[in-house]
């Protein structure tokens, strides 16, 4: 059990105690801490963001997210499902030239990423067209829900963390 709950369990407690002792309103002050913490729910940690639902939602700081996803934890999106949203244009490959597009409202894992991929190019032989999007609308049609987004000739490839040189030049050289 996390130190955080333990900690609401003994503070509840103790206001329950003193409550019931003294014969007060602090009893129903004890109350708030001790439900949290049986319930693993804390409405302060969420506005801190130590918050984890994969973890249980209030976690330690040694629990906490993970550094390079941004927002919301990294998902897997599979290509083929996205390829059904029929307002997506599909990139024209001309000349061997590969599009690249980062898909971000402008965050710092978003520019992050676009530094990234610009490194990757210029680490890499070829053509290529990087493009930074930031309209939602044209975001959202790819099927993103957390940024920053890559897409590679149309085809999803990551969203929701921030990817390392290695990681975008090894999904550049799948195409």
């Amino acid at each position: 059990m996390a130190t955080n709950r333990i900690i609401r369990i003994a503070i509840g407690l103790a206001l329950i105690g003193y409550g019931v002792y003294s014969g007060n309103a602090w009893f129903y002050l004890g109350v708030m801490p001790l439900i949290t913490a049986i319930i693993n729910w804390c409405p302060l940690e969420m506005k801190m963001g130590t918050c984890d639902p994969a973890t249980g939602c209030c976690a330690t700081p040694n629990q906490a997210k993970d550094e390079r996803s941004c927002c919301t934890p990294a998902k897997e999106i599979d290509p083929k499902s996205i390829n059904s949203f029929s307002n997506i244009e599909k990139p024209k490959i001309i000349d061997g030239v590969t599009q690249i597009l980062i898909l971000g409202t402008g965050c710092a894992k978003c520019v992050a990423l676009t530094k990234v991929v610009e490194e990757a190019v210029e680490s890499l032989d070829g053509k290529f067209e990087v493009e930074k999007v930031e309209d939602i609308e044209k975001i959202m049609s790819y099927g993103i829900v957390s940024t920053p987004g890559l897409v590679i000739n149309g085809e999803v490839k990551s969203t929701g963390k921030l990817l390392t040189l290695q990681e975008v030049v090894a999904l550049i050289n799948k195409v």
